[in-house]
């Protein structure tokens, strides 16, 4: 399908609650949750105040929380050309392409990187096309097409990995379409959020600010163990027997019972048998000369990119929940990249640990209770600065020499409601070994007013 109407400039994004109640505390105007949001947004360049898209607090709770899917309903975008807004027989307003092609914008705020999946109500006469860019970029990170039904009905497009940042999806519909609903799920992610979830109508604590910065920077690592770690060596990984050539070796010139991956990169699986739930961090110890691609239990991504390192290191994969039994971490390994030793400590997560934690780290966040506005903003720009290192290490997903990579011409669907299948990073690839959970269906997000 052509473009018409590429779009271009910077996109607002979402934004929290514009008027914020006086509390009855003894400190004057004290921070509230949507404003705490709104601040944790702002520290990690996700918030354009003047856009004015959205005055909802659950919309910025849930770009921060990730536990639910975000759904704009069609007449929401941001920019759209070529299409008429109208309401249906039920009432409900939708968007219908008025010439040879319409296109429509939507923004998204990415605030825990991912394998995100994107779904559409449509139905029309022809072939739809959905991009996913970031934001101030040409070239889309995906694309994809789909030919829908007669009728509205709920399409699977596909997914892909967004790095943390922000993003527009448009989407293209030929003449006649009709589009209702705009969704993207988010994966399995650790939520970015304070114990028992976003209140719109909380003030923040010591307690609240304290976890969510060591989330937002993804410092929860540096909580103190609660236990002696597991450890693994590399060789105690299975190498996948689907992968197209020998992708790694033992010995050499590393240590005993490192994994090393050839030219072609290589995937692996490690079985970890966790004794108790809890709160653990995965770090492995080698070489990321050509990056790894990490997957817990079929779901949960962490990247890290390609490092010229000229000795092996320590470098953390990821931190979240666990619950006690079997769980498999799967790693793309690129060319070049080792896996020398894996460790999975259990750590500390009480709320004073989390406080005794950004202490630490430099940010005294003043005495428990309601947090001050100045100790606030002090913990924004510690977001701020450390964001800022971390945005230098975004690469976005692993390709192994050999993957499909998106093309131009996408494969043509197969019939009325059949998706095309996306040619991009991840398609092709062989199955984990380790069969994945079910994940089952995302419901539409409602906006709710706060």
């Amino acid at each position: 399908m052509r473009r018409r109407g590429r779009t271009a400039g910077l996109l607002g994004l979402v934004a929290a609650g514009a008027l914020l109640p006086l509390y009855g505390d003894s400190r004057p105007n004290p921070v509230s949750h949507p404003e705490w949001a709104r601040m944790v947004l702002r520290a990690m360049d996700l918030l354009e105040p003047a856009s004015g898209l959205a005055d909802q607090a659950s919309q910025v709770f849930s770009t921060l929380s990730g536990k639910g899917s975000r759904a704009f309903r069609a007449d929401l975008f941001v920019r759209g050309t070529g299409v008429d807004v109208f309401r249906g027989d039920d009432g409900d307003r939708r968007v219908r392409a008025s010439e040879p092609v319409g296109e429509l914008v939507y923004p998204l705020a990415v605030a825990r990187g991912g394998d995100y999946r994107v779904r559409l109500r449509l139905g029309g006469p022809g072939e739809a096309e959905t991009e996913v860019t970031p934001l101030g970029a040409e070239a889309p990170v995906e694309s994809f097409r789909v030919m829908p039904a007669a009728m509205p009905a709920w399409l699977d497009v596909g997914s892909t990995h967004l790095d943390p940042g922000a993003y527009q999806a448009s989407v293209l519909i030929p003449q006649g379409s009709v589009l209702e609903f705009v969704e993207f799920a988010p994966p399995c992610i650790s939520p970015i959020e304070p114990r028992g979830g976003w209140q719109a109508t909380a003030v923040a604590t010591t307690d609240d600010v304290a976890t969510t910065v060591l989330q937002a920077t993804d410092l929860e690592s540096e909580l103190p163990p609660a236990a002696p770690p597991l450890e693994w060596r590399g060789s105690d990984l299975r190498v996948e027997e689907s992968s197209p050539v020998p992708t790694a070796a033992l010995g050499g010139s590393f240590a005993e019972g490192t994994l090393r991956a050839g030219a072609a990169g290589g995937r692996a699986v490690l079985v970890a048998d966790l004794p108790e739930p809890g709160f653990y961090t995965l770090s492995v110890f080698g070489l990321t000369t050509g990056g790894q691609s990490w997957l817990g239990d079929g779901c949960r991504k962490s990247v890290l990119c390609p490092v010229e390192d000229e000795v092996p290191r320590w470098r953390v994969v990821l931190s979240g929940e666990f619950s006690a039994g079997p769980h498999s971490f799967t790693v793309a390994m690129g060319p070049g990249s080792t896996v020398g030793r894996l460790r999975l400590e259990q750590k500390k997560d009480a709320v004073l640990d989390y406080l005794a934690t950004v202490r630490r780290l430099g940010l005294d966040l003043g005495p428990p209770g309601p947090i001050a506005r100045d100790k606030a903003v002090l913990a924004r720009e510690f977001i701020e600065r450390r964001r800022s290192r971390a945005l230098l290490e975004l690469c976005g997903d692993i390709v192994l020499p050999g993957t499909l990579v998106a093309s131009a011409a996408l494969a043509e669907p197969t019939g009325p409601g059949s998706v095309v299948p996306p040619t991009g990073p991840g398609a092709g690839q062989p199955p984990n070994p380790v069969a994945p959970p079910l994940i089952p269906p995302q419901d539409v997000a409602s906006p709710v007013l706060p």
